[in-house]
This record gives structure tokens, C-alpha cells and sequence, in this order.
């Protein structure tokens, strides 16, 4: 069985109390800030930023499809 990569991941900034933290969404654009917010919970200003990565660094995190992670 094969396991898929995502093709596209969306950057997500996260900011609470004067902390800024970067995320790295890899779903469909319209899920991404929903996705990271579920993952941090309450309190966190949550935005998509306009920033992609390159292809090299999107084979490099070896996301699954709709999972997040702290970059």
C-alpha cells in the first residue's frame, strides 16, 4: 500500500500573548486555520500567511494528508 504525500502545505501563524509561532498545515487551504486551531485551542490569534515552501522542503516534512506541525 502506498502512502501519500500532501502536495501543497500552508503556512498558519499563530499569536497569543506577544508569542508568534508558525505552523505548517498540510490540507486544503480552506481547513488549514480550522486545523492548527484545534490544535493549539483558546487564546491563539490564528492566520494564514501568503508564504509556501519550496518542493524540496515540502518532501523534507513528509506530511500527511490534513495533519499540522509546528515549524
Amino acid at each position: 500500500m502506498r502512502k501519500h504525500l500532501i502536495g501543497s502545505i500552508y503556512i498558519v501563524r499563530a499569536e497569543r500573548d506577544g508569542l508568534q509561532d508558525h505552523w505548517a498545515a498540510a490540507t486544503v487551504q480552506e481547513n488549514a486555520i480550522a486545523a492548527v486551531e484545534r490544535e493549539l485551542g483558546p487564546g491563539w490569534t490564528v492566520t494564514l500567511t501568503p508564504r509556501r515552501l519550496p518542493s524540496h522542503q515540502l518532501s523534507a516534512l513528509k506530511m500527511r494528508p490534513n495533519t499540522v506541525r509546528k515549524l
